[in-house]
């Protein structure tokens, strides 16, 4: 036969089927937002410290395959322009054996140095047509440089590198002598040859 219940364990059972309070409930709310919240932080920073790495890999690779472009040419394709569209297509023209170094057209087409499926494409399904742009992984073409005829052309072979995260201004037409920027908007670029 079992004891009768205490009036301390009578008032227990009583308070167990009892609800929760508001306060109780916007504080377990609170919580589970600030937890939510520091989660949402750490995962966005890990994205752009990813990005950021695949920017880096991503350059390396490009900066390879334009020396085996200077190899094969004996110099890197001229691209004098610093707007991100004409810079960034003659850069993928140049790798995809539709330009010599000079910038003149070659047809037919000559020796692809990039391998395509590497990198993201502008537009993925015309891998092969001239009108194409290398992305970086925000999704913005990768700036490319190379004016040696510039009586102050910097001392770097080539400047190639990415905008970086940052969402400002992409205006890189102060960079026609192949020094990079790295104060303002630029601090964040990510170059492939920056020493």
């Amino acid at each position: 036969m079992s004891s009768p219940l205490t009036r301390g364990e009578r008032g227990a059972l009583r308070s167990f089927g009892a609800a929760f309070t508001l306060i109780e409930l916007l504080t377990v709310i609170a919580i589970i937002g600030i937890l939510a919240a520091i989660t949402f932080g750490v995962m966005k920073g890990v994205q752009e410290r990813a990005a950021v790495s695949q920017a880096r890999v991503e350059l390396a690779a490009l900066a390879q395959v334009l020396e085996s472009y200077k190899k094969h040419y004996g110099d890197y394709p001229r691209v004098t322009t610093t707007t991100a569209n004409d810079g960034a297509l003659q850069l993928y023209q140049a790798l995809n054996g539709q330009r010599g170094p000079t910038g003149t057209v070659l047809n037919p087409r000559q020796k692809a140095f990039l391998e395509a499926d590497r990198f993201t494409l502008e537009d993925p399904s015309a891998a092969i047509t001239a009108d194409n742009r290398i992305l970086d992984p925000w999704g913005r073409p990768y700036r490319y440089l190379y004016n040696p005829a510039s009586a102050s052309w910097d001392k770097r072979p080539f400047l190639l590198f990415s905008l970086g995260p940052t969402t400002g201004s992409d205006d890189v037409g102060t960079m026609t002598n192949g020094a990079p920027i790295t104060t303002g908007n630029h601090a964040d670029n990510i170059y492939a040859n920056l020493n």
